[in-house]
């Protein structure tokens, strides 16, 4: 038998993602990345939290053809600056 103390994954749905108070989510961002400190999370509104957490739930599965990850249409999939 194999015992984890990681957090179990969050399926991708709307269903399970409004079950996760702000505090899970953040704890769930930690556990995954530690690095991440409570103070910077606190900056960022539910949506973008949630949406960062299944962006690093996504990020630690197996690469490949059945590997997936859709960008949402709120941000572009390219940025640049530009120098004036």
């Amino acid at each position: 038998m194999v015992i984890t103390t990681e957090a179990p994954a969050i399926q991708n749905t709307p269903e399970t993602r409004s079950c996760l108070t702000r505090e899970q989510v953040v704890e769930r961002i930690i556990t995954i990345n530690p690095t991440a400190a409570v103070e910077f999370l606190a900056r960022f509104t539910d949506v973008s939290l949630s949406s960062y957490l299944q962006r690093l739930q996504a990020a630690q599965g197996p690469r490949g053809p059945e590997a997936r990850w859709v960008r949402q249409g709120d941000t572009p999939g390219i940025m640049m600056a530009e120098r004036n």
